[in-house]
């Protein structure tokens, strides 16, 4: 009894002594200080794009303005730099919210990096069935979640929450730069209209979103991958269910912000016009290229997720970014759709239904289930049905809905994206 006080004490010991140290490492980089100077390279990377782009030195007589491969370079760099300082700030703001203070460091700790809090005792084993309790045991391999589903409190979501929406502003700040500062076009060329139209869109993709989702989960709770558990479920007893699912709909909003307006609204429209410019390429033949180049971006984007890098995994994705791009082509070059579906897609999948998006943790549910351990092939494992076998069909059967809703395009669709482009006349385009 006394050795087993002391193997505790001592390991309390020594995580407080880890964490101190982490959090001394960390103070040598982080700070007020070094958060200014961050702050001045990310003014001086935006001055000097507006220079570059002034001057004339990196000018395209083919596009007409400043070449596509040093304006990829100064959106990846720029984005990158305005996400890392608004990062910053929406976890100090978190952190206030939350009551904490006296961090050593301005940076995220290990904790709050974590993807799935081992102190959070789940499924209850009530719940299982003796046939599910085998099969956890004979997958349990150390410290790994045999149900793979990553599960946090809401007080972590809250960070979480708080770090995406400042990613989500970054992104707009990225995409707003680039277009009135290197582009020389407004935000709404990008199909970021705000009208009825892109608002109806919006509703459509979100009904359309949960719809293939819904037939997700259907397959694989008929064909026994996942296994129903309960109904409103949330993870950390103390916390209340509706705080915590408001908070990952906070968070999927800014998911789909942050994903969807710089690749399938900057990156896709300028990808799409440089190739029809360069390549001498239709607009339909110009925009299937830029859904290819950003389809294996929209891939990288997930590789460090949790089950990111298996094969299927990538290979969905790649297809969802695929889709995506149908779904700006199908409504004329506007968001609304994608972002829609994008949220409906991820809110529905984690919080509804209670599966892993990406690996992107839950706090809360009004679903709960366990994926099968032994058919993580089916199921996908850690990073969710986006890892599985039926995500393909579910991307196909949306695909299918916005037909329905808006009709295959013709020639003309991909021309009507890009009017307005100076010296092109892709209207009298064919495929």
């Amino acid at each position: 009894m006394k050795r087993g006080k002391k193997d505790a004490a001592a390991t309390k010991k020594e995580e407080k002594k880890m964490a101190k140290q982490s959090n001394a490492a960390a103070k040598e980089v982080d700070g007020p200080l070094p958060f200014l100077i961050r702050c001045g390279v990310c003014a001086f990377l935006c001055l000097l794009g507006i220079l570059f782009a002034a001057s004339g030195s990196c000018y395209s007589e083919v596009e007409q303005r400043m070449s596509i491969v040093p304006r990829l370079i100064f959106f990846f760099v720029t984005q990158a730099s305005m996400t890392e300082i608004l990062t910053l700030l929406g976890l100090q703001i978190a952190r206030r919210i939350c009551g904490e203070n006296g961090f050593a460091t301005w940076a995220a700790t290990d904790k709050e990096m974590e993807v799935n809090d081992t102190r959070i005792q789940w499924p209850a084993s009530e719940l299982l069935s003796e046939e599910l309790k085998a099969a956890a045991v004979s997958v349990r391999r150390g410290e790994r979640q045999p149900f793979f589903l990553n599960h946090v409190t809401g007080r972590q979501r809250l960070k979480d929450t708080s770090i995406r929406i400042a990613m989500a502003v970054a992104a707009l700040a990225c995409v707003w730069y680039m277009c009135y500062c290197m582009d020389g076009r407004e935000l709404t060329s990008l199909g970021l209209t705000l009208d009825r139209p892109f608002f109806v869109d919006m509703f459509f993709g979100l009904l359309v979103g949960v719809a293939i989702v819904m037939f997700m989960f259907g397959v694989e709770l008929a064909a026994g991958w996942v296994i129903f558990l309960q109904f409103f479920e949330v993870f950390d007893k103390s916390e209340r269910f509706s705080l915590c699912i408001l908070l990952d709909v906070l968070f999927h909003i800014a998911v789909a912000i942050n994903e969807e307006l710089p690749v399938r609204g900057w990156m896709l429209y300028n990808l799409a016009e440089a190739s029809v410019r360069h390549l001498q390429l239709t607009p339909t033949s110009g925009f299937l290229v830029a859904m290819i180049l950003q389809s294996a971006f929209f891939v990288a984007m997930h590789l460090p997720s949790p089950g990111g890098t298996r094969p299927l995994s990538m290979l969905n994705i790649f297809v969802g970014g695929m889709a995506g791009g149908l779904n700006v082509l199908f409504t004329g070059g506007r968001l609304g759709f994608v972002l829609g579906w994008h949220f409906g897609w991820n809110i529905s999948m984690g919080n509804i239904f209670g599966r892993s998006t990406s690996g992107i943790p839950i706090s809360a549910t009004f679903i709960s289930v366990a994926p099968h351990p032994e058919k993580e092939d089916l199921h996908g494992g850690v990073f969710g049905p986006e890892g599985g076998v039926i995500s393909p069909a579910a991307y196909l059967l949306g695909i299918v809905f916005l037909a329905w809703i808006y009709g295959v395009p013709d020639s003309t669709a991909s021309a009507s994206i890009f009017v307005g482009i100076e010296g092109v006349n892709m209207t009298n385009s064919t495929l």
